[in-house]
């Protein structure tokens, strides 16, 4: 059976290598960012920390960056994923044909079909959580010292990749107030876990360096997302959230668990799991109570509760497993044709239409300046011109709260003294503007934008 399984995962990537070749869709603003990112490698950026950067310079150097070689990434990185979950659920205890079984399971639930086709840094947070957690089975199992020293640099390298990988402490703290047996280890290898704690601060202590030079503006960023001032306490969003968790693993398999939840038994293989699910999974759900949440701010949480769901239904009802299988396959085989031909569905409306709007605007611009208020538009466009000579600039006045990477790397100076065109509002720009005409050349209405984009001609006198 899993042989059949495996030939049938054979062909949905094959699918989506097609997709990824032969698609009009265009990379997502926040791909393209990580992209400018690569081409300029630094210890942070404003938003994010610089693991996936790094690790898509080292990907774009052997391959390029080219569409597909960059939509090949996340196909990359899910190959190491699978195996790491492999390993994983054997250090669960489940048997090698389950665990082949419940990897390849793993690879179709819709999060992940979407996340594959996707650059983004819940795709390495996801590789080294998970590398994490099988090295924490590892020690409590009596691991030796190179156990303690690579769960800090897998734990050191989920941060880098994305600063959400500090729930894992959270939830090794609980474990280790509830677990016996992992409280010893805490005990009798004191040292070890020090080693632990000095290698994770090792990993991380470029970034906080960065973060130090940079006036703590990452952290600032994060804070603001999480926007505590502002609380507007709702029922909607926590609803939303929820649900959104129950499609990103497969409502199937999560309907299944309950159907079989009679049979439940909380061993340590299922606390270990809920330790590192639950968790996440509350806090995110209030803040999205009390604010607002985005459904992969708990992504780590996915991984232990589809285990977690996994081992009870596949024991008690193995079935509706294969049936969950069938069910997200069918989904990924209809996103990946989707995509292959470009449909015009509205989940693909920010990804539509962003290279004919950089041709038609390079009809005017030629070989002059590009200013681009917004980060989103802004990235897209310098992935387009990546073979031209136009520079691309970011609106920002000295003094003023930045907002993104792109007024800290490429902002429009106030000394600005050369004609160029502007992809945005007008007030924008008006610290360099002083005499100068601003012509309104044309307004767009495109599908990657919500607002209208107007297009307007700077020229100095």
């Amino acid at each position: 059976m899993n042989k059949i399984l495996i030939c049938s995962i054979f062909m949905l990537i094959g699918l989506k290598v097609c997709a990824a070749l032969f698609t009009n869709l265009s990379l997502y603003g926040d791909e393209a960012q990580y992209w400018i990112w690569s081409q300029n490698l630094d210890l942070g950026y404003f938003s994010k920390p610089p693991l996936l950067a790094w690790f898509l310079s080292f990907h774009v150097g052997i391959f390029g960056d080219s569409f597909f070689s960059l939509k090949i990434f996340p196909l990359l990185i899910y190959f190491f994923i699978f195996f790491a979950f492999y390993k994983l659920c054997l250090q669960l205890h489940i048997s090698k044909n389950y665990s082949v079984l419940c990897s390849i399971s793993f690879l179709l639930i819709p999060a992940a079909s979407v996340s594959s086709f996707l650059i983004s840094t819940d795709l390495l947070l996801l590789l080294f959580w998970i590398l994490a957690i099988t090295h924490l089975l590892k020690i409590r199992d009596g691991g030796a010292i190179i156990d303690f020293f690579l769960l800090g640099i897998f734990l050191g390298l989920g941060i880098l990749a994305k600063y959400a990988a500090v729930y894992f402490l959270l939830c090794l703290l609980i474990l280790l107030f509830s677990d016996k047996k992992i409280l010893m280890t805490l005990k009798n290898h004191t040292a070890k876990w020090l080693l632990f704690v000095l290698v994770v601060l090792l990993v991380v202590l470029p970034n906080i360096y960065w973060n130090i030079i940079n006036g703590w503006v990452t952290l600032s960023h994060t804070s603001d997302n999480a926007n505590l001032q502002n609380i507007n306490i709702n029922f909607y969003e926590p609803i939303k959230f929820l649900v959104a968790q129950i499609f990103m693993i497969g409502p199937i398999l999560f309907f299944s668990f309950f159907y079989t939840s009679r049979s439940f038994c909380l061993d340590f293989e299922n606390k270990f799991l809920l330790i590192f699910s639950l968790p996440i999974i509350i806090i995110v759900l209030i803040e999205s109570f009390l604010v607002r949440s985005n459904a992969n701010w708990a992504a780590p949480a996915l991984i232990s509760l589809f285990v977690l769901f996994f081992r009870l239904v596949v024991e008690k009802k193995h079935s509706l497993v294969i049936i969950n299988f069938a069910t997200n396959y069918i989904v990924a085989f209809f996103l990946f044709i989707s995509i292959l031909i470009s449909a015009n569905y509205k989940i693909f409306d920010r990804i539509t239409g962003i290279d004919d709007f950089t041709k038609e605007i390079l009809k005017t611009v030629g070989d002059k300046d590009i200013v681009v208020s917004d980060r989103i538009i802004f990235s897209s466009i310098s992935f387009e011109l990546k073979d031209r000579t136009n520079k691309v600039y970011m609106p920002y006045k000295a003094g003023e709260t930045i907002t993104n990477h792109f007024q800290m790397s490429s902002p429009l100076s106030q000394l600005q003294q050369t004609d160029f065109y502007l992809i945005g509002n007008q007030n924008d720009i008006s610290y360099v503007l002083k005499e100068n005409e601003v012509n309104l050349i044309k307004e767009f209405s495109v599908s990657f934008s919500s607002n209208k984009l107007k297009f307007y001609e700077v020229n100095f006198k």
